[in-house]
């Protein structure tokens, strides 16, 4: 064996730039290539696609702003989502804490569809207003498990909960769907 040091020099701040450049592309581009699934995942918990837009905007910042933290680059995807259902999870506590307003566009829009029988918007509206009668815990786990389509296990852990609370809000949710969706028919 040889008695020689290896010496190695500490980075440059070039290189050091280098590599937090080259990983702020590689984070862009996975970004980029999962804002279209964030963005169905906030418009099917939210049901509208306005806040969806807004809540899929917070999710890209928050998620930029701690792209430090991610430990594991493999599960970006759990991670973004999680992020994406926080997101959500706030717009659906500020939404029930305040007023709501729809937007004339939306009001408009939604008479004419409405009007239209073969568009199968009374089945949407009904089905939107039976989601919104659910807790947010309730609705983001029904809308991992059916629109994701994930298994409670796999929910219970992008949630950072047990499955045992993803299985009972699941069960409580679709009860309460099931209320809901019978009473408007």
């Amino acid at each position: 064996m040889s008695n020689e040091r290896v010496v190695v020099a500490a980075p440059t701040d070039d290189l050091r730039q280098t590599i937090a450049s080259n990983s702020d592309e590689l984070f862009r581009s996975n970004l980029e290539s999962r804002l279209a699934a964030g963005y169905r995942l906030a418009s099917v918990i939210l049901g509208n696609p306005s806040d969806a837009e807004d809540a899929t905007q917070d999710a890209l910042e928050r998620a930029w702003r701690s792209r430090n933290r991610l430990r594991e680059p493999e599960h970006f995807d759990a991670w973004f989502q999680r992020i994406v259902v926080n997101a959500c999870r706030d717009r659906l506590r500020r939404r029930r804490a305040g007023p709501q307003f729809t937007p004339i566009s939306e009001a408009s829009s939604s008479r004419i569809h409405a009007a239209d029988p073969a568009s199968g918007s009374a089945e949407r509206a009904a089905l939107s207003s039976a989601l919104d009668q659910l807790n947010p815990d309730q609705r983001i786990v029904v809308a991992m498990r059916f629109f994701l389509d994930l298994e409670v296990d796999e929910i219970a852990r992008r949630l950072g909960t047990r499955p045992g609370t993803v299985k009972s809000r699941l069960h409580r949710g679709l009860n309460q769907l099931r209320r809901a969706w019978e009473d408007q028919r």
